[in-house]
């Protein structure tokens, strides 16, 4: 039997006891905190990348240019573009233009019409003008020659093919007046310059030109006037005054596009993504200037777009060390850009620029400061 003493003993033992697991307990219960793992993590979605060495490369993304798309046009919508510079946009009056040719009679319905531009026979007292200064150029007055000369040079490079029909009629000062002023459009033609749409203008014949959705008519528009309903109201317009009628049938619109290609950028190492995908056909309009360090030749030696032959050759005969070259797509044949050139899209694809180098300069390690400065312009077939 117990006595008093070793029952309080007992007791006091079963306490500590019981204290023990309780702290054995909650040590358990923090350790298990601690080592438990975190919430486990949103299973990832299983990924379809091809191996490193398929991956599509930079040049190859998708185009950060939007294709413009056309606009719905009104059936009957015309703009007209008149000699003192307005223009006038609203609704024909008629919904087909009666066209006259050497084959017959056409009648073209307005919906279908892109442009039309009047001939100098649908202005005859314009067209009266220009032979007068083409006879002025054989006057025995030397300031009637000279005015006509200037006069007709004013007009630039439209009145090239009325400049073939004067030909030489044995009049010598004529004969000369007509050779300086073909110089002067030579030099002319050669700062044509494209991209910024200087001097596009067709050239003037004597037939009118209609371009529809479908082919070119020349003939001649038997209307000598329109009538268009405007937001102001109806204008009459006679064809005389008209330079040019358009509908914006199908336009896309053009595509722009500036960047820099610098001496990273050679074809051997990384080609630099013109952001613009391209269709089969696009017209692509391409301007580059700036400067290049050529740094193996000397940290002096500069390049332009168009490369130099002390630079050597990156394709044999064909494409300069230094200048700045083109393609589309990844597999795209090399195109010799330089610093201006004009192509059509045989391929569809983004559109990519690079550095042509000597294949012996292009791994070594050199660096080529500078960068070309490169606008694109791309018009939708």
């Amino acid at each position: 039997m117990f006595t008093k003493n070793r029952w309080s003993l007992l007791t006091l033992c079963l306490a500590m006891l019981t204290v023990q697991q309780n702290f054995a307990q909650q040590v358990v219960e923090v350790i298990q905190e601690e080592e438990a793992p975190a919430a486990a993590p949103v299973p990832t979605v299983p990924t379809t990348d091809k191996p490193a060495e398929e991956k599509k490369t930079d040049e190859e993304e998708v185009a950060t240019v939007p294709r413009p798309k056309a606009a719905p046009v009104d059936p009957r919508f015309i703009r007209l573009h008149l000699a003192d510079g307005s223009v006038i946009a609203g609704e024909l009056s008629v919904e087909s233009i009666l066209v006259e040719t050497d084959f017959g009679d056409l009648r073209v319905p307005v919906e279908k019409i892109k442009s039309f531009t009047p001939g100098l026979e649908s202005k005859p007292a314009f067209l009266a003008n220009i032979e007068k200064l083409f006879n002025d150029l054989g006057s025995n007055d030397y300031q009637a020659r000279e005015s006509a000369r200037k006069e007709i040079v004013s007009f630039g490079l439209k009145i090239e093919q009325e400049l073939a029909r004067h030909g030489d009629d044995g009049n010598a000062e004529r004969k000369r007046h007509l050779e300086a002023i073909n110089k002067e459009f030579e030099e002319l033609a050669d700062e044509y310059d494209e991209f910024d749409g200087e001097n596009v203008e067709q050239l003037w014949i004597r037939g009118d030109t209609i371009v529809t959705t479908d082919f070119t008519i020349i003939g001649r528009i038997a209307q000598d006037s329109f009538t268009v309903t405007s937001k102001y109201g109806p204008l009459s317009v006679q064809l005389s005054d008209v330079e040019l009628g358009d509908r914006p049938v199908g336009e896309k619109g053009e595509m722009r596009k500036a960047l820099s290609v610098d001496g990273t950028n050679l074809a051997q190492l990384s080609y630099k993504t013109s952001g613009i995908r391209v269709e089969k056909g696009d017209k692509i309009t391409v301007r580059a200037d700036g400067q290049l360090t050529m740094s193996p030749w000397g940290s002096n030696t500069m390049s332009t777009p168009d490369g130099g032959s002390n630079y050597g050759w990156f394709v044999q005969n064909e494409i300069y060390g230094g200048a700045l070259i083109a393609k589309i797509g990844s597999n795209g044949k090399v195109l010799k850009v330089g610093s201006k050139s004009t192509f059509t899209a045989k391929q569809s694809g983004v559109l990519q620029f690079a550095i042509a180098m000597q294949h012996q300069y292009a791994n070594q390690g050199y660096n080529y400061p500078g960068q070309y400065n490169v606008r694109v312009k791309v018009q939708p077939r």
